[in-house]
């Protein structure tokens, strides 16, 4: 077990700064890099920092950020998220560590979960600088994540987004919408979403709970799935078999897509489980021993 430091890191994207923790391993000359970032409205303080200690305790680097608009990140409005400028904030922090001297910049990892473990996996199709990824419970398939949303909500929803689209176009302040509700119109309105997502909230860090409802349409069209065949490097995918926002059949899908380049599991959890418990401790010990094969500390 490697003892580490934490220092904090800030880079331009467009027209913002991102900030990130860089978790460091001490004695380790030029360690791989893990870069994380968390999925749909998340910060990056909301149980990924578990993630990032365990992973520099093995030996690793990593860069754990906040999307523009988000947490410690400058952008406005505050709490957008855009699903092309997230992936842009992704390719701004890669194309920074490929010229860093104190890291190997021949292997760098992308670790993404839920939305952004459909990030890193439409990233592993374009980008030729990346050894390997880590996807644990993707967004794959938008189109068929909105086959859950109450047929009741659609319209309403669709309504939303398309004024703040267009209001936006103008100049008008946001109409929002909330990420998780128990009972009412929001972006996750499957059973399990409200106590799930609330149960990753850190309550030290300020956190709306409400987003501009512009991205409706593009989380429909994001499709991660339609481009996976394009990866040649490893890939380590953890779907649950219980998800009720990703359907297991988009992950089984996706797998087979990528084969043979990856090591895919599926358990018996639903999708917020992976972040606590017995979950979140068979997720790591399984994401090292992928890291172990496929890259190592040397």
């Amino acid at each position: 077990m490697y003892a580490y430091t934490v220092e904090p890191l800030y880079l331009e994207s467009g027209h913002d700064l991102i900030a990130a923790d860089f978790y460091k391993p001490i004695n380790v000359k030029k360690p791989a890099v893990i870069v994380m970032a968390h999925g749909f409205a998340a910060l990056r303080h909301f149980r990924l920092i578990t993630f990032a200690q365990r992973f520099a305790q093995a030996g690793y680097a990593v860069v754990l950020f906040d999307y523009r608009h988000w947490g410690g990140s400058t952008g406005l409005p505050r709490e957008m998220v855009s699903i092309q400028s997230q992936l842009d904030d992704w390719k701004s922090m890669v194309h920074y560590l490929a010229s860093q001297k104190n890291i190997n910049a021949r292997k760098i990892i992308l670790w993404g979960t839920s939305l952004s473990g459909g990030y890193v996996l439409t990233l592993a199709s374009e980008l030729k600088n990346i050894h390997a990824v880590i996807a644990q419970v993707p967004f794959v398939d938008g189109a068929e994540t909105a086959k859950a949303y109450p047929l009741q909500f659609l319209p309403k929803a669709l309504k939303l987004s398309s004024q703040d689209y267009m209001g936006a176009k103008v100049g008008m302040s946001p109409k929002t919408l909330p990420v998780v509700h128990p009972f009412s119109l929001c972006f996750l309105p499957t059973a399990d979403s409200y106590e799930g997502y609330m149960s990753i909230v850190h309550p030290d860090y300020f956190w709306s709970g409400e987003v501009p409802a512009r991205v409706f349409f593009n989380l429909i069209r994001f499709r991660p799935i339609q481009g996976v065949r394009n990866i040649n490097i490893p890939v380590l995918l953890i779907a649950a078999k219980k998800d009720s926002l990703i359907p297991i059949e988009s992950s089984r899908e996706t797998a087979t897509n990528i084969a043979p380049f990856v090591n895919y599991h599926e358990w018996n959890m639903s999708h917020f489980d992976i972040y606590h418990g017995q979950w979140l401790e068979k997720a790591i010990s399984t994401q090292l021993e992928f890291l172990h094969q496929n890259i190592g500390v040397s």
